[in-house]
């Protein structure tokens, strides 16, 4: 929203605009247009009342600690974000990311539990969101590379951890239930997706790696053998290491 735009018409309105509004991310303008309308609404106020109830049992919390696999995406993010020629783009998404930090939660569960106060059902899926009609579709950040696999050897996989985090091209793997097989093979367990996978060659021979979080600023890096990897197939991992910081 822009402050070129008129204040939204209602009631009624929806919650994700009074989330908004509650934590001071529209246009002052706009915002000093509509607070006043929604709080002369009940049910947009009550919707108020549930945020601000949300807020303070959020502060009233003991700090929780960031799970080890959540802190290496983050470091990967940073890491493809520092990389040249990534243009910043600031829109309405942005804002409403810094309203979520400011409630200490996600989106969908500030709605979810302002909703819960007066019986308001939402169906959203976790971690995405669907993007407004008028905006550019988002570029596909995963395709095959037309350039050769990396060529690796066993004692220098950790040189290789920047361009794979880049990727997420399962080659030969082809799928994420092939891969989840291969590690299951080898007794390695992975709490989601790779941070990166991407073909390689290792010391001459085809293999995939994968990048799997280990901890806070800590990568596992484990090259499989698509030829002979597979649940109960140990032989098809070729190699499995941990690079980062102690």
């Amino acid at each position: 929203m822009t402050g070129m735009e008129r204040v939204p018409m209602g009631p009624p309105w929806s919650v994700d605009l009074i989330a908004d509004l509650h934590a001071g991310v529209l246009p002052p303008e706009v915002a000093a247009q509509l607070r006043p309308r929604v709080e002369a609404d009940a049910e947009a106020s009550e919707i108020l009342r549930a945020l601000d109830a949300t807020l303070e049992d959020l502060h009233s919390l003991p700090p929780v600690p960031m799970p080890d696999h959540v802190a290496a995406r983050i470091d990967a993010a940073l890491a493809a974000e520092a990389r040249p020629g990534i243009a910043p783009v600031v829109s309405l998404n942005d804002a409403r990311k810094r309203r979520n930090r400011r409630l200490g939660m996600g989106g969908a569960g500030v709605l979810v539990a302002a909703a819960a106060a007066f019986g308001i059902v939402l169906a959203v899926s976790p971690g995405t969101q669907q993007p407004p009609a008028n905006d550019a579709a988002p570029a596909q950040t995963t395709k095959p590379s037309a350039a050769p696999p990396l060529a690796l050897k066993r004692d220098e996989l950790g040189s290789a951890v920047g361009e794979v985090l880049k990727a997420q091209n399962y080659g030969p793997l082809e799928t994420p239930d092939r891969l989840a097989g291969c590690l299951k093979g080898g007794g390695i367990t992975s709490s989601g997706n790779p941070l990166g996978i991407s073909p390689v060659e290792l010391e001459g021979k085809s293999a995939v790696m994968a990048i799997l979080p280990a901890g806070l600023g800590k990568y596992r890096l484990v090259v499989l053998d698509p030829a002979t990897c597979g649940p109960d197939k140990p032989e098809g991992v070729l190699a499995d290491t941990t690079v980062g910081q102690r």
